[in-house]
C-alpha cells in the first residue's frame, strides 16, 4: 500500500528524490520495493542512517509526559481519537 501511494506521489510531483524516514524506513523489503520503483521512474531513493529512523511513539510519549507534568490534560472525549 505505501509503495503504491508513494509511486503515485512521485508520478504527480515528478520529484527526483525520495526520502524514507521514521520507523517504517527500517523495513528492508519496503526499501527494496521503493528502490526498484525509484529506478523505474528515474528517481533516487535517499537512504537514511537507521539511527535516525525511529518510531514516533517515544516522542509522543515524552510530549504527553511533559504535558501531564505541568498539568496540561485533555479529556479523552475531547482528544479527537477515533478507534478503527
Amino acid at each position: 500500500m505505501l509503495a503504491e501511494v508513494t509511486e503515485r506521489a512521485l508520478a504527480l510531483t515528478r520529484a527526483p528524490h525520495l526520502l524514507l524516514v521514521g520507523g517504517v524506513a527500517c523495513n528492508q523489503r519496503l526499501q527494496q520495493m521503493l528502490r526498484e520503483m525509484c529506478e523505474a521512474r528515474g528517481a533516487q531513493l535517499c537512504p537514511i542512517d537507521e539511527r535516525f529512523c525511529l518510531d514516533n511513539g517515544a516522542m509522543i510519549a515524552q510530549a504527553g509526559w511533559q504535558m501531564l507534568r505541568v498539568g496540561q490534560v485533555t479529556e479523552l472525549s475531547q482528544s479527537g481519537i477515533t478507534q478503527r
